[in-house]
């Protein structure tokens, strides 16, 4: 799909930003460096969202967009789906009741014929309440909910972080086309700091384990987080034509929930510029000569040693 080099920032759904599939995102370019082949999967075969990930998009949406938030998430309730229909027990109680013989049925097939001769309505599937009640919105736990809730307040009570996210704008969409090989690339900002009616800095909420300074910055080496400041840096340079400071808003998912706020420095953005450049250079070549090796290209042989940890230790102890 084409993109318009020109066309800026946008707001855009989620998921059609997500759909400009052969546009170049972060995300892919942390999966290239790995291999191409883990890239090619990644962008072929996108993986499901784990609980996790689901957990961060909420937490995003409450944080970010708390009024989206409030219209897209509710909060599960097992008492309002009293005596709905879940088990195989369920089903053959009231297909006994409705006077079906279910002889060797199978459980759809059950439910099929308990709609079929329910005609009075007695019985509610548990899905078919689920789908009533919530009616398309994402379904949080008590205990989700209770942590967002304590998510929300601590980065209110963080003074920076709060100052970062008092006037902005969520979850906008750039584009643009990268000078030295030609790829389009793409970025979407949690937030873009406004000051009047310019854009002063890009910020990226993570939830963490750890939102410590030592333990945050093995986080960032260990998930590309500096590729993605660098990418974003540079996309909306391409964009605004300004260099914009990255700023990390690291909260815990779990109690207390502790938040810290970070400037990507100077010299991370600078490592994180080397990579997705390297990235970029590389998807090139793969896409110029339809190869997408895994580790070792020309199916070599290697010698393997531990890591250095590893063979730290003294041999007469």
């Amino acid at each position: 799909m084409h993109i318009d080099t020109q066309v800026g920032l946008l707001s855009m759904a989620a998921e059609d930003y997500h759909g400009h599939k052969d546009v170049v995102g972060h995300s892919s370019l942390v999966r290239i460096m790995r291999s191409p082949a883990h890239y090619q999967e990644y962008v072929t075969n996108p993986p499901e969202p784990t609980p996790a990930m689901a957990f961060g998009t909420a937490v995003h949406s409450a944080v970010l967009e708390p009024a989206a938030f409030a219209s897209d998430y509710a909060v599960f309730d097992e008492s309002q789906l009293d005596g709905s229909l879940q088990s195989l027990e369920d089903y053959k109680a009231a297909a006994t009741e409705l006077g079906i013989k279910i002889g060797k049925m199978k459980k759809d097939e059950i439910k099929d014929a308990i709609k079929a001769a329910d005609i009075e309505s007695r019985f509610v599937f548990r899905e078919d309440a689920i789908a009533r009640l919530y009616d398309g919105k994402q379904i949080l736990t008590p205990t989700m909910m209770l942590a967002i809730h304590s998510i929300q307040a601590s980065i209110a009570h963080h003074d920076g972080a709060s100052r970062l996210l008092s006037n902005g704008m969520a979850e906008m969409s750039g584009f643009w086309t990268d000078p030295d090989t030609s790829i389009q690339c793409k970025c979407r900002p949690d937030w873009l700091v406004m000051k009047d009616e310019t854009i002063t800095g890009i910020v990226d909420v993570k939830t963490c384990a750890d939102a410590s300074a030592d333990a945050f910055a093995r986080s960032i080496a260990s998930f590309g987080y500096d590729l993605q400041a660098a990418f974003y840096q540079d996309g909306l340079k391409a964009l605004t034509g300004r260099t914009l400071p990255f700023y990390f808003i690291a909260v815990e998912k779990d109690g207390p929930h502790a938040t810290a706020a970070y400037r990507a420095s100077d010299e991370m953005i600078e490592t994180g510029r080397a990579k997705y450049r390297g990235a970029l250079q590389l998807l090139r070549w793969c896409r110029d000569n339809n190869r997408w090796p895994a580790y070792q290209p020309n199916g070599e042989i290697e010698t393997i040693e531990l890591p250095r940890w590893a063979s730290n230790f003294d041999l007469d102890s």
